[in-house]
């Protein structure tokens, strides 16, 4: 299994998952290109080839969040043959360049020690690319079995989530109740039960 952090985070968010999923699986927790000890820039591009080029050791189950759910439906779909099923949680698939910018110009502000160890010029690198990403064409080219998953909660995703369940072939959608965007933190357990659940419908 493969988990993929979001923009403002890096693999440490994964932490409440790495001990209760590694007991089931072979937990593979990569750091995205510019996070952590991966060289830089992010991509979307950079981030799907890398762990393409890095993976080895056959079809994976792959979960991704927000930009990490980017990465994972575009590597997906570029690669299909290295997914036997996708987890998407709150993605966007044409993200607004006007929200995001605003987005951007207000991390500008923020104190750089508010961004928990993760550099702040790489959440805005990070921001930057994401403003140019346009994921439509990479829906029906995914193969693996999909969940999308979005927090009730997470208003700017909600609209974005459901285009990707609809365009992406035979993909079940379902909102999680009373959660917002990182829900793998505020509800570990309900976490962990939709992940098994999704996953061991699988055989590898």
């Amino acid at each position: 299994m493969v988990l993929l952090h979001g923009v403002g985070e890096d693999s440490r968010m994964w932490d409440g998952q790495r001990e209760v999923e590694s007991e089931r699986f072979r937990l593979l927790v990569p750091d995205l290109p510019g996070y952590g000890r991966s060289p830089g820039p992010f991509s979307l591009d950079a981030a799907v080839e890398s762990l393409h080029a890095s993976h080895r050791g056959g079809p994976v189950h792959l979960y991704g969040l927000s930009a990490g759910a980017m990465v994972a439906l575009r590597w997906a779909a570029r690669h299909p043959e290295d997914v036997a099923s996708l987890i998407i949680s709150g993605v966007q698939v044409y993200p607004s360049r006007v929200l995001l910018g605003l987005q951007s110009a207000v991390l500008r502000l923020v104190p750089a020690r508010s961004f928990d160890g993760v550099a702040k010029r790489t959440v805005l690198e990070a921001m930057t690319a994401l403003r140019r990403a346009d994921l439509r064409a990479d829906l029906t080219d995914v193969r693996a079995r999909t969940l999308v998953l979005c927090g009730s909660k997470d208003r700017f995703n909600l609209s974005a989530s459901r285009a990707a369940a609809e365009g992406i072939p035979g993909a079940v959608l379902r909102m999680v109740p009373d959660a917002g965007h990182v829900w793998n933190k505020e509800y570990p357990d309900l976490f962990h039960r939709t992940v098994l659940e999704w996953t061991l419908s699988f055989r590898l």
